[in-house]
């Protein structure tokens, strides 16, 4: 991506982040692009350790100004405050840059949520599960097979706010549909499990 300090084939005219209810939106727009193959998207819980969210074909070689987005979903499962975004450009040939760093405040929550993923899963990926929470209170959350057979129950005191917890034992589970149910106090709430 071309700066002043480090001109590129493409140039980056605009990025942002901003948040939308639950999920975050990602613009961009470039002035031109010479050779651009992708853009990759990433994020950050802490700012420091980035992961790819998916990517987005660029227009390879245009004189036009193109406009790009990205929705990600779900905010809640980075179990932070903040939640922070760059651009990888990557050209036909290899060559890549990275734009500068975006951020986007996770909102409070204001009521219990429960979510498992990934959903559905095959045996070789670890699930986790994310409770959001108003308050500090025991949770329990308890694992049925297709029969009603109850697999794993487990109680843990959570913080108020987001905590992301891996779900044990999925990985010796056939494959198959099972139902995880989250409590807390009054409130609780299914989820049906899909292991492929």
């Amino acid at each position: 991506m071309s700066t002043a300090a480090n001109p590129l084939p493409v140039t980056l005219v605009a990025f942002t982040a901003e948040a939308q209810g639950t999920d975050a939106l990602l613009r961009w727009t470039t002035a031109s692009e010479l050779r651009n193959d992708r853009f990759e998207l990433e994020s950050s819980a802490d700012g420091r350790t980035f992961q790819r969210l998916g990517q987005v074909a660029g227009h390879g070689t245009t004189t036009l100004a193109s406009s790009y987005q990205w929705l990600d979903r779900n905010l809640a499962r980075y179990a932070g405050d903040v939640v922070y975004y760059r651009l990888r450009q990557v050209d036909a040939d290899g060559t890549s840059a990275y734009s500068p760093v975006r951020t986007v405040r996770v909102a409070s929550p204001a009521t219990f949520l429960a979510q498992a993923y990934p959903n559905p899963s095959n045996p070789a990926e670890a699930v986790l599960l994310l409770v959001r929470t108003p308050t500090a209170s025991p949770t329990t959350w308890e694992l049925f097979d297709a029969a009603g057979r109850s697999l794993v129950r487990t109680t843990a005191d959570l913080p108020a706010g987001s905590t992301t917890l891996p779900l044990p034992r999925l990985a010796d589970l056939a494959t198959g549909v099972y139902v995880l149910q989250v409590r807390q106090g009054g409130q609780y709430q299914t989820i049906k499990l899909v292991r492929h």
